[in-house]
């Protein structure tokens, strides 16, 4: 394959699918809790990986805008990937998925809750907030796939920002 962004990028799909699966097959709590962490760290090496391989083709010369792209790309296409998997996963693979980030965030929501209860000696109304709570939709459904896609992508934006610095070279 010719293009090194494409190529890179559904790499970088297939093995964040990949891990997501088995993140998900070790624990659906592991997966909803570390594949975002493991998930930026392997966009982040591809990001890399792939401006690289664009300024050895080009002869060891690449502007930063063109770095900016070589790394942007794959990681937006590997973000494709992983928001369409979550969804799936979410809507056909795994249903229950949505009550195990119910129970995630009900019990994040008490500890932090709690901790704050500590620290700045602050009475709050436990059972009003877990009701709240439970009116929250915790479902992930097309528009919040591609909100998410969207998002990953603009805080990419970052990270390819300081790899075209990195891996810019002039003439």
């Amino acid at each position: 394959m010719e293009n090194i962004h494409l190529k890179n990028g559904l790499i970088l799909g297939a093995v964040l699918v990949v891990v997501g699966t088995i993140l998900h097959a070790i624990d659906p709590r592991v997966f909803l809790n570390w594949s975002s962490w493991v998930g930026y760290v392997l966009m982040i090496y591809f990001m890399y990986k792939t401006a690289v391989e664009v300024r050895n083709r080009e002869g060891g010369v690449l502007p930063f805008g063109d770095a900016f792209i070589a790394a942007l790309i794959p990681m937006v296409i590997g973000a494709f990937f992983i928001s369409a998997y979550t969804y799936a996963l979410h809507n056909w693979i795994n249903p229950e998925l949505t009550e195990v980030v119910k129970e995630i965030a009900m019990e994040s929501t008490a500890m932090v809750m709690e901790k704050m209860s500590e620290m700045f000696d602050m009475d709050m109304d436990e059972v009003d907030i877990q009701k709240e709570l439970e009116k929250v939709d915790y479902g992930f459904g097309f528009g919040k796939m591609i909100l998410s896609w969207v998002l990953t992508s603009l805080m990419g934006c970052v990270p390819a920002l300081i790899v075209a610095a990195i891996t810019k070279r002039g003439e």
